[in-house]
């Protein structure tokens, strides 16, 4: 049986690379128990892990480098974005989308 390490390492490291990530902007984020910090690093490690691959992809971007580098990047800036689509969804209208729902929840 032969065990390439860079196989195995490969697809961990977007993951890895994007907590790092996470963990660099948790000095610049809100959230101060340890509950909402470890909800920013995974959010930014799982956006990292899985967006960073395909924008790499997108963009011609097909080293190991190239795919590190990017998913630092959306680790660093992953736990914002994910913050601000919650705020979107939490401040959004069921009215804003389906015209017959009136904005007091109920239908028309």
């Amino acid at each position: 049986m032969d065990l390439d390490p860079d196989r195995l390492i490969r697809p961990i490291g977007p993951f890895a690379i994007g907590a790092a990530g996470a963990i660099v902007s948790l000095k610049f984020a809100p959230g101060s128990s340890w509950q909402e910090r470890l909800t920013n690093i995974s959010a930014g490690a799982l956006l990292a892990g899985f967006a960073s691959p395909a924008l790499c992809h997108y963009f011609s971007m097909d080293t190991a480098e190239m795919t590190n580098a990017m998913a630092f990047t959306v680790g660093l800036f992953g736990m914002n974005f994910v913050a601000s689509a919650w705020v979107w969804v939490k401040n959004m209208q069921p009215s804003d989308f389906f015209p017959w729902v009136r904005r007091n929840g109920g239908s028309s």
